[in-house]
């Protein structure tokens, strides 16, 4: 068996990662260049001297090679090749985490006994389902809703033009083909649509929403098989909404130093990035009225994470 493990980071503070990595190596190495060399010797006559390049592959790859030979009977081949080697960020990561792994650097987090055994600034890791926060859920949900109900009302808005328009026309079967069933039901849903759309709440959704998705930080969370919650402080830099499907509903391994370890009786406010989560208690009831909607199932949960939980600055989430 392998004694390596090869881990995918689907979330990786590169920043983070490379600071970690220069201060333990004295510097960083993205590439390097190495130079292999093969001689060989043939039968042949005459001198020769000159540079070739390599056929197909070498010349897709823009590597060269020289040919030196001298008179006689036989003469030397030298072929010199320049290999350029690159790291990923992906393979940089992978380097750290199988050194911090081997030097014991990694303290597990899975249990609340875990909980107790480490402080602020620990670098730990832990496993579980990935559940994100159930605030940015709800207003993603809302507005593909919402793109949905703007595309009914567009439809009974233009099918009420055109009922208005064969009434006032000047044939009469137009006029006749004109019929009033179910016409009230779906023009009642469009004013009700239009209604909402223009509602403090409304506003206020919107709102939230934009706030969020201006913030550089967003709080996600990942709950272990023993019901530790921790919140996940990610970057915005690295985190956007491909990343965001890519953990939904999975089980993935955090990276990362604990920033915040809370007692009983704390909690963390996932709305905590919107003015509505600085509101306390009153805003506190607004996000979770919105996250208890009926009929809409989420994987988050509640807005607000209680003991036993920690805050953790992330420095990769992988699989």
């Amino acid at each position: 068996m392998a004694n390596y493990r090869l881990a995918h980071p689907l979330y990786l503070d590169v920043q983070m990662m490379v600071s970690f990595l220069a201060y333990l190596e004295g510097g960083v190495y993205v590439s390097r260049e190495e130079t292999l060399q093969n001689e060989s010797m043939r039968g042949g006559t005459g001198a020769h001297a000159g540079a070739v390049r390599l056929p197909s592959l070498g010349a897709l790859l823009g590597l060269e090679s020289s040919l030196n030979a001298e008179g006689g009977a036989h003469f030397g081949e030298t072929a010199e090749t320049k290999v350029a080697r690159h790291h990923t960020a992906a393979s940089l990561f992978n380097g750290l985490y199988g050194f911090l792994r081997t030097d014991g650097a990694i303290t597990s987090l899975n249990t609340r006994e875990d909980i107790e055994a480490v402080t602020t600034g620990d670098f730990v890791e832990l496993s579980g389902r990935y559940t994100g926060n159930p605030l940015e859920e709800t207003l993603a949900v809302f507005g593909q809703f919402l793109a949905y109900m703007e595309d009914m009302a567009a439809g009974v808005e233009g099918a009420k033009a055109q009922r208005s328009s064969n009434r006032k026309s000047g044939n009469p079967q137009v006029r006749a083909s004109v019929g009033t069933e179910g016409e009230g039901q779906w023009d009642g849903l469009a004013e009700e649509f239009q209604s909402f759309n223009a509602s403090i709440e409304m506003r206020i959704l919107r709102k939230m929403k934009e706030e969020l998705e201006a913030s550089p930080i967003h709080d996600v969370v990942l709950e272990t098989s023993a019901g530790v919650r921790a919140v996940l402080t990610v970057a915005s830099e690295y985190y956007d909404g491909a990343v965001a499907e890519r953990l939904s509903s999975g089980d993935f391994v955090v990276l990362g130093k604990v920033t915040r370890i809370l007692k009983e009786g704390e909690v963390i406010d996932l709305s905590r990035r919107t003015v509505m989560g600085k509101m306390g208690e009153e805003g506190e009831s607004v996000t979770s009225s919105m996250t208890n909607l009926p009929g809409i199932k989420l994987q988050s949960g509640e807005p607000v994470v209680r003991y036993p939980a920690v805050q953790v600055l992330p420095m990769a989430i992988f699989v």
